[in-house]
């Protein structure tokens, strides 16, 4: 990597939950989650919720009421994450201890670990529900990567904030749309790094593998003790 790339993604951040560090780490867990769902139980999307709700008109138009109501739960719970995790933020903002960010990471690298050793079958729809809710905390709780709007949990609006910025910077020249292309276009590699891994790791230790999730995250808690990265 060259330098001029290095300084674009790993210098100059100032506040912790919004650096591309803890952004690339975050967005791998986000593509291990999507991946992780479809793959192990039953081609559910835990972040996704638009393809969820793509799947939902399907099989309402089937009639298919089962599979339908397998699908309106995560998004259900979707939302659900976003308010509690709102709620977590005004609970905890100004704590003198953790950041409220953490608080958050806590949450999922609890719930994490107790999905990963509960066996794909009849139990995978309260699985998608959970993981579904956590992927809103994490939505929710991480919104800015070094200032700007972006997620950890999806791609397309990082694609399209990407090649905007990629067209801006045509147009006029000025670097900070530059700088802001590649730290989009490296959210959306880490999140298909994290998709990758999950279906490599799946393949060998099956449901456990979500552990990996639970590493990264107790990294992201950790660091984030700190004033600046």
């Amino acid at each position: 990597m060259s330098k001029k790339i290095k300084k674009i993604l790993f210098n100059g951040e100032e506040y912790p939950p919004e650096t591309f560090r803890l952004g690339m780490m975050l967005c791998m867990v986000g593509g291990f989650m999507d991946a992780y769902t479809f793959i192990t139980r039953g081609k559910v999307l835990a972040n996704a919720q638009t393809g969820n709700i793509v799947y939902l008109a399907i099989n309402l138009g089937k009639r298919e009421w089962a599979k339908s109501f397998n699908y309106f739960m995560p998004i259900l719970f979707f939302a659900l994450g976003i308010l509690f995790t709102e709620l977590i933020k005004t609970r905890f903002e100004k704590h003198k201890i953790f950041r409220w960010q953490q608080i958050v990471i806590i949450y999922q690298i609890i719930i994490m670990f107790f999905i990963s050793f509960v066996p794909s079958g009849n139990w995978n729809i309260i699985i998608n529900i959970i993981m579904s809710f956590i992927a809103a905390i994490q939505y929710q709780g991480f919104r800015k990567i070094r200032g700007l709007a972006g997620a950890t949990t999806m791609c397309t609006g990082n694609l399209r904030s990407g090649m905007d910025n990629l067209v801006k910077y045509i147009k006029t020249k000025d670097r900070s749309h530059l700088q802001s292309f590649w730290i989009y276009l490296g959210l959306d590699g880490f999140f298909l790094i994290g998709s990758l891994l999950c279906v490599i790791l799946v393949n060998i230790y099956g449901i456990i593998s979500l552990l990996i999730c639970c590493i990264l995250l107790i990294f992201v808690f950790i660091i984030m003790f700190k004033e600046t990265i």
